[in-house]
């Protein structure tokens, strides 16, 4: 841990100690039902137990709809309070269940206390100007992306220290990944108030419908990951038809994802290049058998049938929603920075950035594995090849970070003029660019 995240995370553990002088105001305040507060404190603290992964990076629970009910139900003071003891129950069972670190827990519990703070004043604030069931409703809303935004921007932020990432991309990466789960939970939140402001047994009764989102975004987790794997073995069953191109996929994805983490890409970005790259020779399962394991060059026609494995990819890809974006770096992977690439044409920026990845990477894999027409160059050849065709048919600022990610390897000059090794080299990288 850095020392620069150790003092963010040791200055906002002083919200916690805040907690022991605001339980007296909580218990004095009007609104502040004991028994309401009792129920919603000991239903946060489950919540936070159950936990579904959203990503490798971000975990969610059905906690947020409790907190925000909290927002909604008591006074700013009563508000931290009770949400700082909700978490602090929470995280003392998960402590306990995965050893997470005293200093993890206050500063999850001090975010969580801040945010619910400034939403309650804000809440109150509104409601104080106005009154009548579109003020109240204003109000929520705008509690709602006050909660929100506070606390993810004080998580991004000790998350960026972590990294040395940008503050702005840790968010955009939280919000790609659970805002929609969020925005549901504000609205179970907003009911759950409601009727916890009639019966705290009613507010137990609305834990069935905050579950009910919860489950929803586990089975909605669970099919995307399901769908991936399928997927993916219909990848693995193309590169398997060929043993020279066994595992050809997998090395291409961690040679992608390697370069656009080189590239500081967003955690989003880099999750898709790494999805794309997988199956971006899905489309090869159209292509006959004899055009795919000819030794020799191939004809026109069979060159054209070759051609056609992006856009049949694609095609592939578009029944699966979770390949939305996926699909269209697939069908670019073959293009080339000059334009001279197919299907399209496309050139420069026209081609998207996790196209250009790939197809470096899926270079670099053909070239330095064997194959029925050549066996494997060097890496230190196969790097000049690379090197050489920078600005034309690979993007120099992708093949530069790919390069650097390579310790130990030097490129080689190859380019001689004289004899036919020299055109032969220098056909390799466009051999390799087509029938990777």
């Amino acid at each position: 841990m850095t020392q620069p995240l150790r003092a963010y995370l040791i200055g906002m553990s002083a919200p916690a100690a805040a907690v022991a002088l605001l339980l007296p105001i909580a218990s004095a305040a009007p609104a502040a039902d004991p028994s309401l507060a009792l129920v919603l404190v000991v239903l946060a603290a489950l919540a936070t137990n159950y936990q579904v992964t959203v990503t490798p990076r971000y975990k969610a629970d059905a906690a947020p709809a409790v907190h925000f009910a909290i927002v909604l139900l008591f006074s700013p003071a009563a508000a931290v309070a009770l949400v700082g003891l909700a978490a602090l129950a929470g995280e003392s069972v998960l402590w306990r269940r995965r050893k997470r670190s005293p200093i993890d827990i206050v500063f999850n519990t001090s975010q969580l206390m801040m945010a619910a703070g400034g939403a309650a004043i804000l809440y109150r604030g509104i409601r104080n100007l106005s009154s009548g069931d579109a003020a109240s409703l204003a109000a929520a809303v705008a509690a709602a992306c006050a909660m929100y935004v506070m606390s993810t921007a004080l998580v991004g932020l000790a998350v960026a220290l972590h990294s040395r990432r940008r503050p702005i991309d840790v968010w955009g990466d939280m919000a790609s990944a659970e805002l929609k789960q969020v925005t549901g939970l504000y609205v179970a939140g907003f009911l759950l108030a409601v009727m916890g402001a009639r019966s705290p047994w009613l507010a137990i009764g609305m834990m069935a419908p905050i579950a009910g989102v919860q489950l929803y975004l586990k089975r909605s987790i669970e099919l995307r990951e399901q769908t991936v794997a399928a997927v993916e073995s219909m990848a693995n069953l193309v590169d398997r038809r060929d043993p020279y191109t066994f595992q050809h996929s997998q090395s291409v994805a961690a040679h992608a994802v390697r370069t656009a983490k080189r590239l500081n890409l967003p955690d989003r970005e880099v999750e898709l290049i790494g999805l794309a790259a997988r199956v971006h020779d899905l489309g090869k399962i159209a292509v006959p058998d004899a055009v795919l394991h000819k030794q020799g060059r191939l004809t026109d026609e069979e060159f054209a049938l070759m051609k056609k494995h992006p856009d049949d990819g694609a095609e592939i890809l578009a029944k699966f929603p979770g390949y939305r974006r996926g699909r269209e770096l697939v069908l670019a992977h073959h293009e080339r920075m000059d334009g001279r690439g197919y299907p399209r044409g496309l050139s420069g920026a026209q081609i998207p950035l996790g196209a250009r990845l790939i197809a470096v990477a899926d270079a670099w894999d053909a070239m330095t594995s064997d194959r029925p027409y050549r066996m494997a160059l060097s890496q230190d050849v196969a790097l000049a090849e690379l090197m050489r065709g920078r600005g034309t048919q690979w993007d120099a600022a992708v093949v530069e970070a790919f390069a650097a990610g390579l310790p130990g390897v030097e490129p080689v000059e190859v380019d001689r003029p004289e004899g036919l090794a020299a055109p032969l080299l220098r056909s390799l990288g466009a051999v390799a660019g087509i029938l990777s």
